[in-house]
This record gives structure tokens, sequence and C-alpha cells, in this order.
């Protein structure tokens, strides 16, 4: 990530490690499903066919069980780990991880609403608007960890840079 001369990083943060819950789910299914599969077939007394395909039923439950993991666990896990959000003086600025979407930035002065919706844990969402000259564009930041304080710092380093950028005007006459 490149900043702009002057800016600044505020808040660099990832989603909140619940949306990780339904890859340790993934995972305590896939070992479960594995185990009991493996069991049925180390029973004595299968029939034949099955008996004499055990070796190529087994090898096939491991192959199930590694692109169970491997798409199940380890990938949510890596979009995770790669995934960002990033508040600087000057953009909102959202890594979305692995494939999960285009990345983009933001200028904090086209923010137009913030709406938070909690989730328990302090994390929630933050559904953000921005207005652009010919177009609204909609982002959710999902499992915003600490998403009241984020929401403040956004407000206020958003009210910063409208600041900057549109200087209020002098009504004092100018010099006398």
């Amino acid at each position: 990530m490149r900043l702009e001369p002057g800016e600044q990083v505020v808040v660099r943060t990832r989603r909140h490690p619940r949306a990780l819950l339904g890859a340790a789910s993934a995972l305590v299914a896939t070992a479960f499903l594995l185990g009991l599969g493996r069991g049925v077939l180390a029973r004595p007394g299968l029939p034949g066919v099955v008996d004499r395909a055990a070796p190529w039923l087994d090898a096939l439950l491991w192959a199930a069980a590694a692109l169970a993991v491997l798409l199940g666990t380890l990938r949510p896990l890596l979009v995770w780990l790669t995934g960002r959000t990033v508040l600087t003086t000057a953009r909102l600025i959202r890594r979305t991880g692995l494939g999960g979407g285009p990345d983009g930035a933001m200028p904090l002065v086209a923010i137009a609403d913030v709406e938070r919706r909690g989730r328990g844990s302090g994390a929630g969402d933050l559904l953000v608007l921005f207005q652009e000259p010919v177009r609204q564009v909609y982002w959710r930041l999902a499992d915003v960890p600490e998403a009241a304080r984020f929401e403040e710092l956004l407000a206020e380093t958003t009210r910063r840079a409208r600041t900057v950028s549109w200087p209020a005007a002098d009504l004092g006459g100018g010099p006398r």
C-alpha cells in the first residue's frame, strides 16, 4: 500500500476472529466424518465388494477430507490473514484478501453516511455510503473489531479531511 505525500495511517485492522468460526466448524466436521468413514471401513465382516475396495475407499476418504480442509478451513484462514481495512488521514482502504473481490480505496471526503450494526463482543458491521459525483457506492465492512470506536475514528478523521479539503470561507472581510 502506497501512501500519498502527507498521508498517515490512523488504523489498520482485519476482521474479528469470529469470522473464522465457520472455518473451525468445517475442520471439526471434516475430522468427525473422516473418523466415522475410516471406522466403518475398519469394521470386520464387511461385504466382499466393500472389503476389497476398502483401500481405495480409504484413499478417497482422505482425498475428500484434504479437499474439505483446503477449501473449508485453509482458504478462509488465508483470506482472513490477508484481508485488511486501513483508515488513513485521507482515505479508507479495503483489501479483501485472496480473490475475495476487488480491493479499493475511497477518499474520506466522499463519505455520506455510516451505519453500524452491532454483532456482540464489540465487533460489528459498518455500512459506508460514498457519494461520488455520478454514483453512490456502498461498502460493507464486515466484522470490524471495536466497531463503535472505529466508527468514531472514521467520523473524526473524515471531519479533519473535509476541513483540509474545504477550508471555511473567511467571513471577517479580510485584513484591515
